[in-house]
């Protein structure tokens, strides 16, 4: 069901007060570094709330331990609260997933469900509770964490690294909007949040004789994210540079850095090891579909090409009866041709007036209907083997 405010209750599941939270951000410690992600969203919840968020807890809480958010991202298609969530439970109460799966109220599983960034474990449990329901999409990224931020500063900077004109500072909100349109997964993050993180958490940027050539932020969740670099700046280690300003902010602020990086971006990988990032645990953005909704896009795309056969052919029939009536017109035209007088040009007249040519488009049913329908029922896949830009770290691939 489609929810536009947060329910004080599910079937499973009851929405925190605020001052039970400082208890949650508590039973959240004492399960770090697999928390960490749902640790940090509530942290930076509580500390700065950059995005109002809604954190549930199980009925039977604390016995039952399994806490969930709402929404689970900032944008998700149909803008609904309740469309995407946020999971966290111990990796040995994963048998604790199946109240997740039989919610009803908060949650409804006949409609497509976005889950961002869970434990490894976590989403595969949820995956074979899901067996037989729907398809399942993922994204797995390798989490990342510095435990000590102070050691960022032994790194030896490359000489032009170093160069006077490069400079790394606070980013601007004028600088939100490009930034959020290379961001990879700007489908799942809306625009407005790039803002707030500007103004409300650390965000950097590397600007090269007063040009911004490469940026990163810290989320809502936690993680330092969203690292790019313009390719004309690559190759320069400012990367590097802008990981080690960022990391000493992050943790100047009392939170925990760390990134999500794919694991096939070793070079990304490589830079964050030689600032003393560690692996700690994979991580799964996931999309579920249920059959049933395929099923009703199936039938409304079914509908709309039949709807566009008709028209067309509606169309090629009143073409026809305008093409009858223009031929009788013109036979009797020809008919009647001796009694019209025609105009000869002057003497002189180098230019005589042309004659009106009408034209007529003839229509293919079959052709502009399936052309049509193309564009109209479009879905863009991602491209898993479209080439990519070379990576030598200056871009962080956020698994998005």
């Amino acid at each position: 069901m489609e929810c536009p405010e947060a329910m004080e209750r599910g079937r499973n599941f009851r929405l925190l007060a605020k001052e039970e939270l400082p208890k949650l951000l508590d039973f959240l410690d004492g399960y770090l570094p697999e928390s960490l992600k749902f640790h940090q969203t509530l942290l930076t919840y509580m500390n700065d709330r950059v995005w109002d968020f809604n954190f549930y807890v199980a009925n039977d809480w604390p016995d039952d331990e399994i806490c969930l958010h709402f929404p689970g991202m900032t944008l998700s298609p149909h803008g609904l609260l309740f469309e995407s969530v946020g999971v966290f439970c111990p990796n040995d109460r994963l048998d604790l997933l199946k109240l997740l799966r039989e919610e009803d109220i908060l949650i409804d599983w006949t409609k497509p469900l976005y889950i961002n960034f869970v434990h490894y474990d976590i989403a595969e449990e949820l995956i074979h509770l899901y067996e037989g329901t729907g398809t399942i999409e993922r994204v797995i990224g390798d989490v990342f964490m510095c435990k000590d931020p102070q050691n960022v500063d032994n790194v030896e900077e490359p000489d032009e690294e170093a160069h006077p004109d490069i400079q790394v500072q606070p980013l601007k909100a004028e600088h939100a909007e490009s930034i959020y349109e290379l961001y990879p997964a700007n489908d799942m993050e809306c625009h407005e949040v790039f803002l707030r993180l500007i103004r409300t958490l650390p965000a950097a940027g590397v600007f090269a004789k007063g040009s911004l050539a490469a940026w990163m932020v810290q989320s809502y969740y936690g993680a330092m994210f969203s690292m790019q670099t313009k390719p004309e700046y690559r190759r320069k280690g400012y990367g590097t540079k802008l990981a080690r300003y960022l990391t000493k902010q992050v943790a100047d602020r009392g939170y925990q850095p760390f990134v999500v990086i794919r694991p096939e971006n070793e070079a990304s990988q490589s830079l964050y090891k030689k600032l003393g990032f560690r692996k700690i645990y994979q991580t799964v953005r996931m999309t579920f579909m249920p059959f049933t909704w395929q099923d009703e896009e199936n039938k409304t795309t079914r509908i709309l090409r039949e709807n566009l056969e008709n028209a067309v052919r509606q169309l090629t029939i009143e073409q026809q009866v305008v093409d009858a009536f223009r031929n009788d017109e013109i036979e009797e035209n020809e008919a009647g041709n001796s009694e019209f007088v025609v105009e000869e040009p002057e003497e002189g007249d180098e230019n005589p007036p042309e004659e009106e040519n009408i034209e007529v488009t003839e229509v293919s049913t079959e052709e502009n209907v399936k052309d049509t329908i193309n564009d109209t029922a479009n879905v863009e896949d991602n491209d898993d083997n479209a080439e990519e830009a070379v990576n030598d770290g200056d871009n962080q691939d956020d698994g998005g």
